[in-house]
C-alpha cells in the first residue's frame, strides 16, 4: 500500500497514464497539490482488485482518485478524502459493477463524494455516500449517470446534482434528527419508490417536462408534492400527513381538531378520526368516549377511551383483557363487566335483590293497604319515591357524563355520586349496572338489547307469577307498578339512532327487524303502543270495583281510596308518568342527547306538577304537598343540570362554579331519596303498631 505520500503535482501516492490493478490496493493519508491526492491515473483504470483509500486530500480535483475513465470490477472505498472538487473521485467517465462506498467525504466546492465531468454516460451498480459534504452535491455531481443502488447515510442538502439521472433503486439513512434532502437533475427517471421514509424533507428538482419516477416513500410530516419539487415536502400550515410511511399527499387539517401541525393531529372532545381518512371528523355518539384523542396514536391520548371502538368510538370493545359492554342507563355507552366469579355473583345478587325487595316492599304495602280500615301513607310515599328517583337518576347520570364530572377526581365527590346514583336506582327499581354483562356471564353475550328485554320480562313474570301464588291481582299491581317503565323503556332502546356527522346516513345499530330504519321504528313503535295500551288497560281495570267501598279488595283500596271523590283513577297518571320517564331516559341517552333528555324530562315533570297543583287529588293535603315539593325538586335538579351541561360548552365557563354546582346536585338527590327512605321505614314502623297491639 502507499502511506504518508505526497506530491507537488498530480497523484499523491501514485501518478500513472494508465494503471490495471490485479490485487487489493490500499492509499493512506496521501495528498497532492493539484488532483488525485492518492492515486492520478491520465488515461485508464482498469480495477481488478480491492482498492481503499483513507484520508487522502488534493487541491483542485479527486480528493481520493482522479482518473479519465474508470473500469470498476472490484469494490472501491473512500474514507475522509478531501478536495475542492469530487472530494472522494473525480472522473470523467465511469462503469461500475461492484459496491462503491463513500464515507466522511468532502468537497469545498462540488462532488462531496464523486463527480463525474464527462458527457459521456456512466454507469454504476451500487452506490453508498455516509456522512459526505459539499458546498453543492453532498454525494453526486454528474451530466449522465445510472445507478442500479442509491444509498444516502446521513449525507444531507443537495445530495445530487446531474443533467441525467436514471436510478432504479433510492434510499436514504439518517441517524438523529430528520434533515433535508435534495436532489436536482434536468432529466431523471427512477424505476422504483425513493425511500425518503427517513428524512424530513426530499426534494428532487427536475427541470425536464415528463421525469419518470417511480413514487416516494415519505416520512411523517411530510407527502408526496409534485409542485414546485418533486418528492417528499413537508406539510404547509394547514395541512398533514400521521403516517410513518406514507406515498400519499398532506391532508387538509380536519374541521375540530384542537391542535393540527404537520405530523400530528389533537381532536376536540367528542371528535374523532380514523387514520384512513383525517380530513372527516367523526362526532361520537357518547362525548366521554372521546376525549380529544391524538394521532399518530399515542397511549397517553387514545383516540378512543378505554372500553370503546369503532366509528365514532360507538361500539364496546375487550381492552386489555377486560371486556366492556352496554349499561342499563345507556345503550351507546360502555362499562366493564367483572372479571371474576365472585364479582359476576354479587352483580347478579345485586340485580335480582335489588328487584325482588321493591317488589317485596311494594307487595306488602298493597297487602297491609286495606288493614285498619285507613290508607297507609308508607304506599303513598313510596310510589312518590319511585316517580321522583326515575327522574334524579336521570338527571345524575347526564351529569356524570359532563368533562368537568369526569375530571373531578375527589374520593368524598365520587362518593357521594355513587350514593346519589344507588339510592336513585334503589328507588326506581331500574339500576345502571349492565344487564348485558349479566347475560355474557351465560355466554349470552351476542343477544344484545333483545336479550336485555327479555331479562327483564323473564325476572319481573317469574316474580309476578310467583305472588300470584297468594293473589294474582295484588301480583298484577305490584308488578306493574315496579317493571311496566323499565320493560317499556326497553323498548325504546331498540330506537336509539345517531348520526356520525351532518350529512351521514342515521345509524340505528340496535332494530330488531332487517327490515331498514324506517320499518324498524315502526314495529318498535307498534310494540310499545300495545304493550302500553294493555297494560293501561289492566291497571284501570284493576282500579275499578262494584263492590262496596267497606268491602273493596284490597288492590283497589290500594289504588283509589288515597285519593278524594272524583279522582279514583288518579293513580293512573303516575303510572303514565313514570313510563314516559323511563322511555324518555332511554331514547334520548343522557350520553348522547343531554339536551333532549332534560327537555323531556321537564316537560313531564312540569305537566305533572300542574296537574297536580291544579285538582290536589289526595285526600290528605300533607300528601299533595309531599308529591308538589317532589316535582318542584325535580325540577329544580333539571334545571341544574341542564345549566351544568350547556355551560360546559363555553369558553368563559367557571369550572369551580361547575364544581359546586355537580357537588351541589348530588347532596340534593341523596338527601331527598335518604330522607324519604327514612319516611317510609317510619311509616311502615307506625303502621304495624296497632295491628301488632290488637294481636297479642
Amino acid at each position: 500500500g502507499f502511506s504518508n505520500c505526497n506530491s507537488q503535482w498530480n497523484g499523491g501516492g501514485f501518478y500513472s497514464r494508465s494503471f490495471t490493478q490485479n490485487g487489493s490496493v490500499a492509499f493512506s493519508n496521501c495528498s497532492s497539490q493539484r488532483s488525485g491526492g492518492g492515486l492520478y491515473v491520465g488515461s485508464e483504470y482498469l480495477q481488478h482488485g480491492t482498492a481503499v483509500f483513507h484520508h487522502c486530500t488534493a487541491k483542485e480535483d479527486g480528493g481520493g482518485l482522479w482518473v479519465f475513465r474508470f473500469q470498476q470490477q472490484a469494490p472501491v472505498s473512500f474514507y475522509n478524502c478531501r478536495a475542492a472538487i469530487g472530494g472522494g473521485l473525480s472522473a470523467s467517465t465511469v462503469n461500475g459493477t461492484q459496491p462503491m462506498n463513500f464515507h466522511e467525504c468532502r468537497a469545498t466546492e462540488a462532488g462531496g463524494g464523486l463527480r463525474l465531468q464527462g458527457l459521456e454516460g456512466s454507469a454504476l451498480e451500487r452506490f453508498r455516500a455516509e456522512k459526505c459534504s459539499a458546498a453543492r452535491a453532498s454525494a453526486i455531481q454528474a451530466r449522465n449517470l445510472t445507478i442500479q443502488s442509491l444509498v444516502l447515510v446521513d449525507t444531507f442538502n443537495q445530495t445530487v446534482d446531474a443533467v441525467s439521472l436514471k436510478l432504479s433503486t433510492a434510499t436514504f439513512h439518517v441517524e438523529g434528527n430528520k434533515p433535508d434532502v435534495s436532489m436536482e437533475a434536468v432529466d431523471l427517471q427512477i424505476d422504483s419508490d425513493v425511500d425518503c421514509s427517513k428524512l424530513r424533507e426530499c426534494r428532487l428538482v427536475v427541470t425536464s417536462s415528463a421525469p419518470k419516477l417511480g413514487g416516494f416513500q415519505c416520512s411523517l410530516g411530510a407527502g408526496v408534492a409534485e409542485n414546485p419539487a418533486f418528492g417528499c415536502l413537508a406539510c404547509p400550515e394547514g395541512y398533514t400527513q400521521i403516517d410513518n410511511v406514507t406515498n400519499g399527499s398532506c391532508r387538509q387539517c380536519p374541521a375540530g381538531a384542537a391542535l393540527c401541525h404537520a405530523g400530528k393531529i389533537q381532536m376536540m372532545y367528542g371528535l374523532m378520526l380514523h387514520e384512513g381518512n383525517v380530513s372527516r371528523p367523526l362526532h361520537c355518539p357518547t362525548k366521554a368516549a372521546c376525549r380529544g384523542g391524538e394521532l399518530p396514536f399515542t397511549d397517553s391520548r387514545p383516540m378512543c377511551q378505554k372500553g370503546y371502538g369503532g366509528e365514532g368510538c360507538a361500539s364496546c370493545v375487550k381492552d386489555e383483557g377486560s371486556l366492556y359492554l352496554m349499561p342499563d342507563s345507556s345503550v351507546l355507552a360502555c362499562t366493564p363487566c367483572a372479571p371474576d366469579t365472585t364479582s359476576r355473583l354479587l352483580q347478579w345478587c345485586s340485580f335480582l335483590g335489588q328487584r325482588f325487595v321493591l317488589f317485596a316492599v311494594s307487595a306488602a304495602i298493597i297487602f297491609r293497604a286495606g288493614h285498619g280500615g285507613r290508607v297507609k301513607s308508607s304506599g303513598v310515599y313510596l310510589n312518590q319515591l319511585m316517580a321522583f328517583a326515575s327522574v334524579s337518576g336521570c338527571v345524575v347520570t347526564s351529569v356524570m357524563q359532563t368533562e368537568t364530572a369526569q375530571k373531578m377526581k375527589n374520593v368524598a365527590v365520587e362518593y357521594l355520586y355513587d350514593i346519589a346514583v344507588f339510592l336513585s336506582d334503589a328507588g326506581s327499581g331500574q339500576g345502571s349496572n349492565s344487564s348485558h354483562c349479566l347475560l355474557s356471564y351465560l355466554g349470552l353475550e351476542a343477544t344484545g338489547v333483545p336479550g336485555v328485554h327479555c331479562l327483564d320480562l323473564v325476572v319481573a313474570t317469574s316474580l309476578v307469577l310467583l305472588l300470584s301464588l297468594k293473589d294474582s291481582r295484588v301480583a298484577l299491581v305490584a308488578g306493574l307498578n315496579c317493571f311496566l317503565p323499565g320493560i317499556l323503556a326497553d323498548f325504546a332502546k331498540y330506537a336509539v339512532c345517531y348520526r356520525l356527522g351532518g350529512m351521514d346516513h342515521l345509524i340505528c345499530s340496535h332494530l330488531p327487524l332487517p327490515f331498514g330504519n324506517l320499518f324498524g321504528l315502526i314495529a318498535v313503535a307498534a310494540g310499545f303502543l300495545a304493550v302500553f295500551a294493555v297494560s293501561l288497560f289492566l291497571w284501570i281495570q284493576l282500579s275499578t270495583s262494584e263492590a262496596k267501598e267497606d268491602e273493596l279488595p284490597i288492590h283497589v283500596v290500594f289504588l283509589t281510596r288515597k285519593y278524594g271523590e272524583g279522582r279514583r283513577y288518579f293513580e293512573t297518571e303516575r303510572l303514565v308518568r313514570k313510563v314516559l320517564l323511563a322511555t324518555a331516559a332511554a331514547l334520548y341517552p343522557s350520553t348522547t342527547f343531554p339536551a333532549l333528555q332534560l327537555t323531556s324530562l321537564t316537560i313531564i315533570t312540569g305537566a305533572s306538577m300542574l296537574v297536580y297543583g291544579l285538582f290536589q287529588p289526595y285526600r290528605q293535603q300533607r300528601w299533595n304537598w309531599s308529591e308538589l315539593g317532589l316535582l318542584a325538586t325535580a325540577l329544580l335538579l333539571i334545571a341544574m343540570a341542564s345549566a351544568v351541561i350547556w355551560n360546559e360548552e363555553r369558553w368563559d365557563k367557571t369550572q369551580i362554579a361547575q364544581m359546586l354546582m355537580i357537588i351541589t346536585l348530588g347532596a340534593i338527590v341523596t338527601a331527598v331519596c335518604s330522607a324519604f327512605m327514612v319516611k317510609i321505614a317510619v311509616e311502615v314502623w307506625r303502621e304495624r303498631r296497632p295491628a301488632d297491639g290488637s294481636h297479642p
